[in-house]
C-alpha cells in the first residue's frame, strides 16, 4: 500500500469511502487529508482514480467526490443527457440491454471479476444481509412476545414450560399458541432446559392438538369457520364424500367422521 512522500502511515479504512458531513468532503485513504473531489488528488500519490479504487477496495463506480459535488455532476449530466438527441440515441441500447437483464447476466457471467470484488462491496453486502436477518428475528421475538401475553402467560418460559410439559401439547401446537415456527420453539425448549419427547411419543394433549391443526387447516382451505358444520351443510345439498375430500384436501374416512360428530375448530 503507498505512502506519502512525507512518510505518513495509510488510512486504515480499507474498503470505505470516508465522508465528512459537517465540511462535505472525503478523505484520503493515502495521506489523511479532506477534498472535495479526490480524483485529481490521487495524482500526487502516483495513482490514477481507478487505481486508487482498487488498491482501497472500493467500488468501481464509486465517486471521489463529495455528495454535493456528485449531486452537481449528476444534474449536469442528466441535463446534457435530455438536451441531446445524439446522446440518448447512443444509451438506448445500453437501456434496452437493462432492461432485458442482459447487463446482469453479462455481470455475474464473469467469473474472474466476481473473484476480485471490491471489499466496499463485500462489507455492503454483508451489513445488508447482517440487518436484514437483525431486523426478522426482532420482528419474530416481538410476535411470540405478544403471544404469550395474550395467552395469560408473564413469560416465555412459563408459557413454554405450561403448554408442552404441563399440557402435553405438541411442538406444531406450541408454536402456533406462541405465534412462530416449530424449529424456533425446538431451540426455545433446549435453551430453558426443557426435554424434549422423543419422536413419535403420543400423548391425548398431543393427538387432540393435531386434530386441531388438520381441521384448522381444512377450514382454511374451504374459507370455513368450522369445518363440520361446513361438512354437514355441503353433504345436506348432496356433495359427495368423494367431492368433499378433495375439497378440503383429506381422507373419505375423515370426512364421514367430521360429518358424524362436531369436532370443534378452537
Amino acid at each position: 500500500m503507498p505512502e506519502e512522500a512525507g512518510g505518513r502511515a495509510p488510512h486504515p479504512d480499507f474498503g470505505r469511502l470516508l465522508r465528512d458531513a459537517a465540511t462535505d468532503t472525503v478523505a484520503c485513504h493515502v495521506c489523511g487529508r479532506s477534498f472535495r473531489a479526490l480524483g485529481a488528488h490521487v495524482r500526487v500519490h502516483g495513482m490514477t482514480a481507478d487505481e486508487y479504487r482498487q488498491e482501497f477496495g472500493l467500488l468501481r463506480s464509486r465517486a471521489l467526490s463529495a455528495r454535493s459535488l456528485s449531486q452537481e455532476q449528476s444534474r449536469a449530466r442528466l441535463a446534457g443527457y435530455e438536451a441531446s438527441k445524439k446522446s440518448r440515441s447512443y444509451l438506448a441500447a445500453g437501456r434496452a440491454m437493462a432492461r432485458s437483464g442482459e447487463l446482469n447476466r453479462r455481470r455475474w457471467s464473469a467469473t474472474a471479476e466476481r473473484a476480485a470484488e471490491p471489499e466496499e462491496l463485500r462489507r455492503t453486502r454483508r451489513a445488508t444481509l447482517t440487518a436484514g436477518r437483525r431486523t426478522q428475528s426482532e420482528a419474530a421475538a416481538e410476535r411470540t412476545a405478544a403471544a404469550v401475553r395474550a395467552a395469560g402467560f408473564t413469560c416465555l418460559e412459563q408459557a413454554l414450560r405450561t403448554v408442552y410439559a404441563d399440557r402435553q401439547h405438541s411442538v406444531e401446537e406450541t408454536a402456533r399458541i406462541l405465534a412462530t415456527g416449530k424449529n424456533r420453539v425446538r431451540q426455545l425448549l433446549t435453551e430453558h432446559g426443557i426435554p424434549l419427547r422423543p419422536t413419535g411419543q403420543n400423548s391425548a394433549a398431543g393427538r387432540h392438538s393435531r386434530v386441531l391443526l388438520n381441521d384448522r387447516a381444512a377450514a382454511t382451505r374451504v374459507g370455513a369457520e368450522n369445518i363440520s358444520v361446513w361438512l354437514r351443510e355441503r353433504s345436506a345439498e348432496g356433495v359427495t364424500l368423494r367431492e368433499l375430500a378433495a375439497a378440503t384436501g383429506r381422507s373419505m374416512p375423515w370426512v364421514a367422521t367430521r360429518i358424524r360428530t362436531d369436532h370443534p375448530s378452537d
